[in-house]
């Protein structure tokens, strides 16, 4: 791990030292997590089981742009699941705990967690709320008559180029462009201010939020620069994933129980690796904690 922020002069974050760290964490404990990567990946799946079996009508008037209550029931375990490993990898990363035989458990660290994450929605929220009203209803609801039209546009990128040119013209597609820019600016700045919030979290033993504030004041580009970095492997990663998944799929026939069964494996199989490869970017977090946390800090 580097050495504390504060030792170093202007207590500016290390990029690549701290990039290192967040890998080498996972060289040194990737064998220690595979059977909780594995039960998050299980885990994650039951949404999808729960779907199967229980086959919800599907509302015609639904677009693509649309969350139903069955998604964020069928979602759940998926985010407790996460909550899980995230908490497991923290301890490890922030106290060197591990809770045998598998680092899984759902006790104080794990609730804390939940409530943090229930708190960060309140503040996402607003500003994702903002953009959604916004590209739906001021500038998606002029392109198309009907859902149907609308999901057909979003799923052809020229004919949706095409509508928004025809119908805003050069001008509003810039303006709705540069409002699109700062609201995802605005989002990104906010999620590097409050990095640290679940390893400050598991370190402090208590909910730890906008404390955390005020410790990234002079390095929010340093610690954008060493999240990007970090979490690029990671997506390109994830993309191969996703397309080898599609080839997979691709053609196969998913109805029934020998199709569904299917599905479930290629989703958890791709669960569990996306899972291990996440390790570096929640170890980040730690790792700014612990480097930029003032020693007379006092979690309230």
């Amino acid at each position: 791990m580097p050495e504390s922020m504060e030792q170093r002069a202007g207590g500016k974050v290390p990029v690549m030292e701290c990039f290192k760290a967040a890998w080498q964490f996972l060289d040194r404990n990737w064998r220690l997590l595979l059977l909780a990567a594995a039960i998050t990946a299980a885990l994650s799946q039951v949404g999808v089981v729960l779907t199967l079996l229980a086959s919800p009508p599907v509302d015609q008037t639904q677009t693509m742009l649309s969350v139903t209550l069955w998604d964020l029931v069928a979602g759940a375990p998926a985010l407790i699941a996460g909550l899980m490993f995230a908490a497991a990898v923290l301890r490890k990363a922030v106290r060197d705990e591990f809770l045998p035989p598998t680092g899984l458990a759902f006790g104080a660290d794990e609730l804390r967690l939940l409530g943090v994450t229930a708190a960060l929605v309140c503040v996402f929220l607003p500003i994702a709320a903002l953009l959604f009203v916004v590209v739906s209803f001021a500038v998606l609801s002029r392109l198309a008559a009907t859902p149907e039209q609308l999901d057909a546009l979003l799923a052809d990128p020229d004919a949706l180029a095409d509508a928004l040119q025809n119908t805003l013209g050069q001008g509003g597609v810039t303006a709705m462009l540069m409002f699109v820019a700062i609201g995802l600016v605005a989002i990104a700045y906010l999620s590097v201010r409050l990095t640290m919030v679940n390893a400050a979290t598991i370190g402090e033993r208590k909910m730890v939020i906008f404390q955390t504030w005020r410790w990234s004041a002079g390095n929010v580009l340093r610690m954008f620069a060493a999240t990007i970095l970090t979490a690029l492997p990671v997506v390109f990663f994830e993309a191969i994933l996703d397309a080898m998944r599609a080839g997979v799929l691709e053609g196969m026939t998913l109805e029934g129980a020998g199709g569904g069964a299917t599905l479930v494996i290629i989703n958890g199989a791709t669960a569990f690796l996306l899972s291990i490869a996440s390790i570096p970017t929640i170890a980040l977090g730690a790792i700014l904690y612990k480097g930029l946390r003032p020693q007379d800090f006092v979690a309230r």
